[in-house]
């Protein structure tokens, strides 16, 4: 078995564990944490993210980045198209950079569409890029206090201190995350 996949068996006892949703203590604050693996791996991680909603109790809801940003824009899926096909790809990440720097757009939306959930899984980190990074995300749920614990399926490499997705780029901005 890849070392992938027993990590993600290790992650699915974790978050079935009394108390991984509400934790309790000190400051009692809401873990965030990063699932980092290798980008070949991403079916596997995807396969098996299928079986932990089918076999959890715990209200778990899969915010896909990516398509959380095409969201903001469902009724000009077509424009988008456009503006990238006749005025290139810089254009269109001015496009969604006015949407993002927007922290109170964003955030209600994420707020919005988790619901009830009682855990979030954040994936799509690598289809986002760079049009939306995830510790761009990370920082504005952080600064507004949103209290779910959150966890982020990273293809690429954690240092304990930075990210690196697909393992190479160092351009994510450092957060506060604990690797799962």
């Amino acid at each position: 078995m890849s070392q992938t996949y027993e990590r993600l068996k290790q992650m699915e006892r974790r978050i079935n564990e009394d108390g991984f949703t509400t934790p309790t203590g000190i400051g009692s604050e809401i873990p965030h944490y990063v699932f980092d693996y290798p980008a070949e791996d991403e079916l596997i991680v995807r396969t098996y993210l299928e079986g932990v909603f089918k076999r959890t109790s715990i209200q778990i809801k899969e915010m896909n980045l990516f398509r959380f940003l095409l969201s903001f824009y469902e009724d000009d899926i077509d424009d988008l198209i456009e503006v990238s096909e006749e005025e290139g790809y810089r254009e269109l990440q001015k496009a969604f950079q006015t949407m993002i720097d927007d922290q109170n757009m964003i955030v209600n939306a994420f707020v919005d569409q988790s619901g009830d959930a009682e855990l979030l899984f954040i994936t799509g980190v690598g289809n986002a890029h760079p049009l939306l990074r995830s510790s761009q995300l990370l920082k504005k749920l952080s600064d507004h206090a949103f209290r779910k614990p959150i966890i982020l399926f990273y293809p690429g490499h954690f240092t304990g201190l930075e990210l690196r997705l697909f393992g190479i780029l160092h351009n994510e901005d450092q957060y506060q995350l604990s690797r799962i």
